[in-house]
């Protein structure tokens, strides 16, 4: 039987959606993904392209496109935070367990540069 026609229920608001999707690692998935997202939101704020992306991080266009992409398997949370530490920017990572008893994950961005 083909997975194409497997179909995956997901609950909009129901916690992680990596741990919805049963796979490994879900709060590091997640923690990796709301960093991303803080990089990828300072990005666009300061307009500035890929190439300059990269030049400013240390990194290459291949891995901002990568993380722009929402692809981060390959990096670390402590990479993305010194990518984060490059572009000056302070965040504070918040991880806490619902009544459920679900790991919830919050990235706050405390500065804009």
């Amino acid at each position: 039987m083909s997975n194409k026609n497997k179909e995956t229920e997901i609950e909009i608001g129901a916690g992680s959606v990596f741990e919805q999707l049963g796979l490994p690692n879900p709060e590091e998935r997640l923690r990796k993904a709301r960093l991303m997202n803080v990089i990828n939101d300072v990005i666009k704020r300061r307009e500035l392209s890929q190439k300059d992306a990269a030049e400013a991080t240390g990194l290459n266009q291949a891995d901002i496109s990568r993380i722009q992409h929402g692809r981060g398997a390959r990096y670390s949370t402590d990479r993305l935070l010194n990518v984060l530490a490059r572009l000056g920017i302070d965040v504070e990572i918040v991880q806490r367990h619902d009544k459920a008893g679900a790991v919830l994950i919050e990235v706050r961005e405390l500065s804009h540069v």
